[in-house]
């Protein structure tokens, strides 16, 4: 098993709890890294049967309202690898100009201003 999962809430409302005397947060839109075990114990990761968490994150409260609190529990999404970083990107060269390096002999680089 992995050391870390990462979990992302794609619904439209923060969740807060707990797991072993430590406060998780998971805002909207955020990807939050946590162990396994953890995964395991708030959202039943890598477990057939979820009723015991959605009960506990207080997403089901009656047997009729199982399946939507199934998809809401499916908006937060695990993975084993990091998450890429989508608005994130270099910075423009176009336009920019290097400076000129002259080496000279003894190891010394001069910089000419521009």
């Amino acid at each position: 098993m992995t050391e870390l999962v990462y979990v992302t809430n794609k619904t439209d409302k923060q969740l807060v709890t707990d797991f072993n005397y430590e406060e998780y947060k998971f805002p909207v839109g955020k990807t939050v890294a946590l162990s396994p075990v953890a995964a395991k114990h708030i959202f039943g990761y890598m477990q057939q049967d979820k009723e015991p968490h959605l009960a506990r994150l207080g997403l089901v409260r009656l047997h009729s309202e199982l399946n939507q609190a199934l998809e809401t529990l499916q908006k937060f999404e695990i993975s084993t690898e990091p998450p890429v970083e989508k608005n994130c990107s270099l910075p423009s060269a176009v336009g920019v100009v290097p400076l000129h390096v002259e080496k000279r002999a003894g190891g010394k680089s001069l910089v000419r201003a521009a």
